[in-house]
């Protein structure tokens, strides 16, 4: 399985030393993914950038959310593809990845499981679904987290890789 880091009080010198080209950051919406990408990386990558226009406001339809993966898959293949000879700011992109088959694009781009990513499960950060709530930029309500919570791989390795519609 790949390196795992619950939480995250201080694992960048970890990460940093350990030189993986690719970080997943994994979490509910509110537990913190894209304040610990921008402190990792500058090459940050999320499925919630196709949903920002041009002044930066965020207008989420979930009718494009396969799109906005695909989107994001591409842009990150592209900067792996870019980055194959440097390791000084690694490649972190921060999804949700409440279960295995979210993650799958990303480690076959690296070659899983002969070359890990470095995975940081953020989980909740601690948080209850009504603080998670509150904390997040998208106005993800409540319910959605509830949903997100129960439907949450902790042993994301032994997960299905495959999608649940091709199952």
């Amino acid at each position: 399985m790949a390196e795992q880091i619950l939480g995250f009080q201080n694992p960048l010198p970890k990460i940093r030393s350990s030189m993986r080209k690719l970080i997943l950051i994994r979490g509910l919406s509110g537990a913190g993914k894209t304040t610990l990408a921008r402190r990792l990386s500058r090459y940050i990558f999320s499925a919630d950038d196709y949903f920002l226009d041009e002044d930066g406001y965020y207008n989420f339809d979930p009718k494009k959310l396969p799109q906005a993966h695909l989107a994001c898959q591409d842009l990150v293949r592209q900067e792996l593809n870019n980055r194959m000879r440097e390791h000084d700011n690694p490649v972190v992109v921060h999804n949700t990845f409440s279960q295995r088959w979210e993650m799958e694009p990303y480690l076959q781009m690296i070659g899983f499981p002969e070359n890990r990513p470095t995975v940081i499960d953020l989980f909740d950060a601690g948080f209850s679904d009504s603080d998670l709530s509150n904390r997040n930029t998208h106005q993800v309500p409540v319910t959605v987290i509830r949903q997100m919570r129960a439907r949450w791989e902790l042993d994301w390795g032994n997960g299905n890789p495959t999608p649940p519609w091709e199952r």
